[in-house]
């Protein structure tokens, strides 16, 4: 009996029914607590799957988007090189023809004074011959000669004078 006389057992037998005690009055409380954390918790938790399913779904829909933008993007720059490779080629067949126009005008232009130069120093030619002849014909001062060689000189003029000369005295 020394164990009853013991302030050890004593305190140990207190602890063992406080703890008895509060285990009978604090279970209900405590398990309807836990129970509404425990609920909380899972309801959270599905708040959060629901949240990570939507994220999930809108970044794979954002993906889609970016990819479809991308496809358009490549399909809009490829048209656009295709636009530009036929404007590059219409300019420059554009470019050829003008070029070829042009050069045809200048050798149109060339021919022309090339004609003209010529048609002037066949005339200053013939216009210097008549003249020689003429001062020829008076220093001989025969005036029979000097008509027989003007009207001989004047009949071989149109054979010898460029066809546009007789055009230009017809």
């Amino acid at each position: 009996m020394t164990m009853l006389q013991d302030p050890g057992f004593w305190y140990a037998v207190a602890f063992v029914i406080f703890c008895a005690l509060a285990f009978v009055f604090t279970r209900k409380p405590a398990a309807s607590w836990l129970d509404e954390e425990i609920a909380k918790i899972r309801k959270e938790l599905e708040q959060a799957r629901q949240l990570r399913a939507e994220a999930e779904a809108s970044l794979a829909d954002y993906q889609r988007k970016q990819s479809e933008a991308l496809s358009e993007a490549k399909t809009i720059i490829k048209r656009a090189h295709e636009q530009a490779a036929e404007i590059k080629s219409k300019a420059e067949t554009d470019l050829n023809a003008a070029l070829e126009r042009r050069e045809k005008q200048a050798l149109n232009r060339i021919r022309r004074s090339e004609a003209e130069a010529t048609e002037e120093i066949k005339n200053k030619a013939v216009d210097m011959a008549l003249a020689l002849a003429s001062k020829t014909l008076a220093a001989l001062n025969d005036d029979a000669m000097s008509a027989k060689l003007l009207d001989h000189a004047i009949d071989e003029l149109p054979k010898t004078a460029p066809a546009s000369s007789k055009a230009k005295a017809a």
